[in-house]
């Protein structure tokens, strides 16, 4: 082969490998965060939309009322315009016919006879037609065993669309400008850090109390850290976090406290922060000297590492605008949180 064949090969490897590269690119998924659509045959989900409601239509008070997800049921000839979106949940029977049982004939390839045995109902795929984006499959042989795999399963469902909505909040978070010089003081200064984005400010910064507050406006969001030194993990409690928060309130909030009633409590559940065992707070806060208020989540863990009790509180006031969304970012940061004990 002379000097041209060889250049001529190697420009045609070339564009092959350009071609196959741009078939094989995936762009980035587009609309809501908050917005599931639901691929199902509409005469199935007249029989079965109200359990998968009440699986995935969960809401938060804020103090109003809201939900956590927004699902819109399509027919599965319209799939092919929705697969730019973040959120895909297919839901159906074997029993069903026409183009949604041609849809999940390929969906579930090579998995029919363990649905048929009830053996596997979910399945999930990340990035199948975009970047970030998440496909998640919920099938069963019959109306009645999908019920009872949703009643079964669904807390799983949920996690899976909560899970992506926060990696999917967190990549969002740090495309602009990162204080990293503030990230660094911190964890000089104190021995934790977290990644603080670029229009936070330091409030307060307190080493004699152990205690840190960050926030943001337009709206107000409070980032908070308090740290207690002990080698007795078992003072973490919903009552200390609690007692802590309103000390840390009293001198800092100007009013401010948790509010209850017949209708609306905290809410306590046991959860995995960043891999230690963590108790999460969730609830509304209330200010009746400014008539203000809002929603709060707070994380209590121990950190071996360090020996010491942590209390991470995130808060939103952002009156008239839908406010979970404001939570949730507070939630990306706290996920960023890391100890010096940890990285050494």
């Amino acid at each position: 082969m002379n000097r041209k064949q060889h250049v001529i090969f190697a420009l045609g490897i070339a564009l092959l490998l350009l071609i196959a590269l741009s078939c094989s690119m995936k762009r980035e998924s587009l609309g809501s965060l908050d917005k599931i659509i639901v691929i199902a045959d509409s005469t199935e989900w007249a029989a079965i939309g109200d359990d998968v409601l009440a699986v995935m239509d969960r809401t938060i008070n804020t103090p109003q009322p809201e939900s956590i997800f927004n699902l819109l049921q399509k027919n599965p000839a319209e799939l092919k315009k929705l697969t730019r979106f973040p959120n895909l949940l297919v839901v159906g029977t074997l029993e069903v016919q026409g183009e949604m049982g041609e849809l999940l004939e390929k969906l579930i390839a090579g998995s029919q006879s363990r649905i048929e045995a009830d053996s596997a109902f979910l399945f999930n795929k990340t990035d199948p037609w975009a970047k970030n984006q998440l496909l998640v499959l919920a099938v069963s042989r019959d109306i009645p065993t999908l019920r009872k795999n949703l009643r079964e399963n669904g807390e799983r469902m949920f996690k899976l669309f909560d899970e992506n909505m926060a990696a999917n909040v967190l990549k969002s978070l740090y495309v602009h400008f990162e204080q990293q010089d503030i990230s660094k003081k911190l964890m000089e200064k104190h021995g934790w850090s977290i990644r603080v984005q670029h229009d936070y400010f330091v409030a307060v910064d307190s080493s004699e109390i152990r205690y840190v507050w960050l926030r943001r406006v337009n709206p107000q969001r409070w980032f908070s850290v308090y740290w207690e030194p002990t080698d007795d993990p078992s003072l973490l409690s919903k009552e200390w976090m609690v007692q802590k928060r309103a000390d840390i309130i009293a001198n800092y909030y100007d009013g401010d406290y948790i509010y209850e009633d017949d209708t609306m409590k905290v809410q306590e559940n046991i959860v995995d922060f960043n891999g230690r065992y963590a108790i999460r707070l969730d609830g509304v806060w209330q200010n009746d000297k400014h008539v203000m208020g809002g929603p709060f989540r707070s994380y209590g863990f121990y950190d071996e590492g360090d020996g010491r009790l942590y209390l991470i509180d995130l808060s939103v006031y952002a009156p008239g605008q839908p406010k979970y969304q404001y939570l949730r970012q507070l939630d990306g940061i706290a996920s960023t949180f890391r100890t010096r004990a940890a990285e050494e």
